[in-house]
């Protein structure tokens, strides 16, 4: 090649490079001919600020645990519910209180204080120190001379023995007969240790607190007045209306706790400013499978419920507060999740390229009325 001639190769090679760039759809200007508006400011300014706001919304969701609910069918079978419970009665005091409980097939739970907790309250709510009882003094029954008066069993705890005169007229420990006779025979033997003792702690209330676990079939637990001790109660209160049975719920759980779960019953207050009577709550319990990003899976139940008050004249009943509960034949899922990170990456193209492109047709309409404003007013 002479020395004014050009290289073949390099002409080739520059016809290449021209042939690809034409291939460019971001054609670039000379800095000449480009011209900074006012406008275009103010378009720019307000496009970075926007593309940074919608980023952080953007980086949020993709950050934030989003929960997705599933219900089906529930197939399991044969197992337990633990029930968790936190309630007061602020006018009854902790030995006129029994907690029990019953399913459809006519169950109790077995051993249903082994969880469960006591504690005495005060006019004001506040704890008070748990006191050894001292035994009561034996004392002689009215009945005559000859009946053996035995000491008072604890209102809660072991059976009461009825003394010899009851126990001729039966030979086996009946519950049931043992109350009827006390009922009808008050005279046979009258429990003044027992009295005293509950009028030493009248004013105070009662706090239970604790666990228990049930079969998981349809069934109640409820508080009730203890039945052994009627003549007791009444020989202290006079009339049941007098036997406040306002409380509080403090919690009421069905199983393990998960973060977003909510109890409807927690924090309940039912107070009675007269009289007394029968309360019923129907809760309908849902299995849930609650699971979390990371972590094994947690087994509960949600529930909602339903309430029913009715005074002792219209159910002519004893007051007591029960707790009817029932388990849905459906099964709820609480799965939680987060976005993946190609959707995030893809939101945030989505973001900037959008805005960018509106906000170049948003300045150039701009810029296009101005030169028009501008050539009519000359």
């Amino acid at each position: 090649a002479s020395a004014g001639g050009c290289d073949p190769a390099l002409a080739a090679r520059e016809r290449a490079n021209m042939r690809f760039a034409s291939l460019d759809v971001y054609p670039k200007t000379l800095n000449e001919f480009r011209q900074k508006t006012t406008s275009g400011a103010i378009v720019s300014i307000t496009c970075a600020a926007l593309i940074m706001l919608l980023t952080c919304v953007e980086t949020a969701d993709f950050i934030s645990v989003t929960t997705d609910d599933h219900l089906f069918v529930d197939t399991t079978r044969g197992s337990t519910i633990r029930i968790n419970l936190n309630m007061s009665f602020p006018a009854l005091p902790c030995s006129t209180i029994m907690l029990d409980t019953l399913d459809i097939s006519g169950n109790h739970a077995p051993d249903i204080m082994r969880n469960m907790k006591k504690t005495r309250l005060d006019a004001r709510g506040h704890p008070l120190p748990d006191t050894p009882v001292p035994a009561p003094p034996r004392s002689e029954p009215r009945g005559g001379a000859g009946l053996e008066a035995s000491p008072r069993r604890p209102l809660f705890g072991e059976k009461r023995d009825l003394g010899p005169a009851l126990r001729l007229l039966t030979n086996r420990e009946d519950a049931m007969l043992s109350a009827l006779l006390s009922a009808l025979s008050p005279h046979l033997r009258e429990d003044k240790a027992a009295i005293e003792e509950l009028r030493r702690h009248m004013g105070e209330g009662c706090n239970l607190a604790g666990s228990m676990v049930v079969n998981r079939v349809a069934g109640n637990f409820h508080f009730a007045l203890t039945h052994e001790e009627h003549a007791t109660l009444m020989a202290v209160y006079k009339d049941r209306e007098a036997l406040n049975v306002s409380h509080n719920i403090h919690a009421i759980s069905f199983g393990d706790q998960y973060p977003s779960l909510v109890n409807p019953l927690d924090g309940k207050v039912q107070a009675l400013s007269g009289g007394s009577g029968f309360f019923q709550y129907y809760l309908k319990i849902v299995p849930t499978i609650y699971e979390p990003l990371r972590g094994p899976p947690v087994h509960t139940n949600q529930y909602s419920y339903n309430e029913l008050f009715r005074t002792t004249r219209e159910v002519d009943k004893m007051p007591a507060v029960y707790f009817h509960y029932e388990i849905s034949p459906i099964m709820a899922k609480v799965t939680e999740g987060r976005r993946s990170l190609s959707s995030f990456l893809t939101g945030l193209c989505a973001i900037v390229g959008g805005v960018f492109t509106v906000a170049g047709m948003c300045d150039a309409c701009i810029f296009r009325l101005t030169r028009q404003g501008g050539s009519r007013a000359k």
